[in-house]
């Protein structure tokens, strides 16, 4: 367990808005997709990455949003082996599994998320259609554009 039960629904989504909203800004900023390296905690390494190729750094990105959602949400994470090689094993290998109660919507999110597309990371989600996937938006609206002080960020007030 990594979180006990979860932090339910609707914390859940509040924190993945941020983050949704904090890698979008660093993803338009960021021209270079394609990446050799795959730096990070394993058990959120995308399925491509275990392989040791060049991958897409925001479709690994994506489904880096949907291992941390199916933390926050169930407590666990969803590919956990007891050795770094066991742990990619585990993602290249094992279905994703979520048990049945879960929200529809929220099944239908994770499991566009954690798309393997080992194949074609490509047919995993994007992290446009994270950010108007019905679950996210919620009550809350459009999830909202980051706007650095700075200077050099957007002003716009929702993803368009």
């Amino acid at each position: 367990m990594v979180c006990g039960n979860g932090l339910g629904e609707i914390v859940s989504r509040k924190y993945l808005r941020e983050i949704i909203c904090g890698l979008m800004y660093l993803h338009s900023h960021d021209d270079d997709d394609m990446l050799r390296r795959s730096p990070g905690t394993p058990v959120f390494t995308a399925p491509e990455c275990c392989q040791g190729l060049t991958y897409h750094g925001r479709a690994a990105d994506t489904w880096a949003i949907g291992v941390t959602l199916y933390c926050m949400i169930l407590g666990q994470y969803p590919f956990l082996g007891d050795t770094l090689q066991e742990t990619y094993d585990k993602i290249v290998n094992n279905p994703l599994e979520i048990p049945d109660a879960i929200n529809p919507q929220l099944l239908d999110f994770l499991e566009g998320l954690l798309c393997k597309g080992i194949v074609d990371p490509g047919d995993r989600m994007s992290l446009q259609s994270a950010a108007q996937n019905s679950w996210v938006v919620g009550e809350e609206g459009p999830v909202p554009e980051y706007w650095c002080r700075c200077g050099f960020g957007r002003r716009e007030n929702h993803v368009q």
